[in-house]
């Protein structure tokens, strides 16, 4: 049972959190729009609603909380800047990846093995280990990340390739986040990175667009991808980690009461989410076996290798250290 993850929630605010001038006086009422680029069916989407009844629940009339789901307020980049930039209220991101463009340290958390387990990936981004970085983020970028949880072990999806070394991706388009780790983890696969949006990528699977992607089990089923790809290959090259965040300027802008209900939401959805995609795994990948995927398991320490070069280009636009710190990590 993961007690807690890595997921950026982005406070989204087209007008939200009216009253914030004025010190927070009881009778001013918050509107905290809740985006993400998930659709309400994922396995999460449960936890994501149950944040936003909760807020509505607990704010007692102060708080009026809306969940948008599948990028109904956005896509993922467009939802981060709106975050950095005062125009959102919570995002529910897909992974780190998408703030590092503000704040390249986070890259850290889509290299590829770089945490030994999720124990590992969550014991640092929820541990004391990695306090300095979130506060270090916040000044810098007004981006506020306020809880992390486990989203699961990033796959390779194909078709009629039983991949089992990186060379058996030569010349393989490959779908991955536009973020340039990302793109550099593409190629440590073996494959092509061919960035593409994330609600463009079943259409661009069907279409050849791209060949093949990679992403959770929970994504490859909520997103049908079982449909256009029958190769599930088990490279698990990301643990991944999505985080809750808001605008740095409106958390401090919230009266204290309005925090507290505002934290303990979050912190509860952590551990709902987390809890979810955790408890599920092994029943996500007997049911893309019943959708008639073919499991591949892949020589992983042939993927392993190509990993550290991913590291050793990266790790310099990071924090000092930060690495040596995720290694004393204790589980």
């Amino acid at each position: 049972m993961f007690r807690k993850v890595l997921l950026v929630l982005a406070f989204l605010s087209f007008g939200a959190f009216v009253a914030f001038a004025g010190g927070g006086s009881d009778s001013e009422v918050y509107t905290i729009n809740f985006a993400t680029n998930q659709p309400a069916s994922h396995v999460v989407g449960p936890a994501y609603q149950g944040l936003v009844d909760e807020l509505n629940e607990k704010g007692g009339g102060r708080i009026k909380a809306t969940a948008y789901f599948s990028e109904q307020l956005g896509n993922e980049k467009e939802m981060v800047d709106m975050i950095a930039n005062d125009m959102n209220d919570i995002l529910g991101s897909p992974g780190p990846s998408a703030l590092a463009i503000y704040f390249p340290t986070l890259g850290l958390f889509d290299a590829p093995y770089i945490f030994r387990s999720p124990e590992h990936a969550l014991a640092f981004a929820n541990g004391p280990a990695s306090e300095e970085m979130w506060n270090k983020m916040a000044e810098e970028t007004n981006i506020r990340v306020l809880g992390t949880y486990y989203f699961g072990t990033r796959h390779l999806t194909c078709n009629n390739i039983d991949v089992m070394t990186p060379g058996d991706l030569n010349g393989f388009k490959l779908r991955v986040i536009d973020s340039e780790i990302s793109i550099a983890t593409g190629r440590a696969l073996g494959a092509s990175p061919t960035p593409l949006a994330y609600g463009e990528l079943y259409l661009g699977l069907q279409q050849g667009v791209v060949d093949g992607q990679e992403n959770p089990l929970a994504n490859i089923i909520a997103m049908k991808f079982y449909e256009v790809q029958n190769r599930l290959v088990l490279t698990g090259h990301v643990t991944a980690v999505v985080c809750f965040a808001m605008p740095e300027s409106k958390w401090q802008a919230l009266p204290d009461d309005i925090k507290d209900i505002v934290q303990t939401a979050v912190d509860n959805a952590v551990v709902a989410a987390s809890n979810a995609i955790s408890d599920s795994e092994e029943s996500m990948l007997e049911e893309l076996q019943g959708y008639g995927m073919k499991v591949v398991t892949p020589d992983i320490d042939s993927f392993r290798a190509n990993a550290q070069n991913v590291i050793d280009e990266f790790s310099p636009r990071w924090m000092p250290g930060i690495v040596d710190v995720i290694e004393s990590v204790e589980v």
